[in-house]
């Protein structure tokens, strides 16, 4: 097995890791990604607010789902953060290219219209 091509695809993974802050004023979200250390959470491929979820996309091997996630939040000074975490690992067999998106609607977590939110989660391109 050749291990250098996988180097390459992991550093390149790693550098271009991301925090991501999605401000919301008024039903407008801004987005904002800045560079962060992973921490071993899960990489996310995207996250942005529609309507009034948080979206996420994940990387798939075909069987995964939101309840496959825990969420945990934590909310100060109007900002309120997330970090997703995988319970179970998808050990299906078909890789999903672009993976899934997973909703969570941000009225679970006590988030008004408006909120800031933040995701600690790496952000990673597919």
């Amino acid at each position: 097995m050749k291990l250098a091509p996988l180097a390459a695809v992991i550093a390149l993974g790693l550098s271009t890791s991301a925090c991501v802050i999605i401000d919301a004023d008024e039903g407008h979200h801004d987005v904002t990604v800045t560079r962060g250390v992973s921490d071993g959470l899960e990489p996310l491929q995207a996250v942005r607010v529609e309507r009034d979820d948080l979206v996420i996309r994940v990387s798939s091997n075909g069987c995964t789902r939101s309840d496959d996630f825990s969420v945990e939040s934590q909310r100060r000074d109007g900002l309120t953060a997330f970090t997703f975490t995988r319970k179970r690992p998808d050990m299906c067999r078909a890789l999903i290219a672009d993976g899934v998106e997973l909703r969570y609607p941000l009225e679970t977590f006590g988030v008004e219209r408006g909120g800031r939110i933040r995701v600690r989660n790496p952000l990673v391109r597919p």
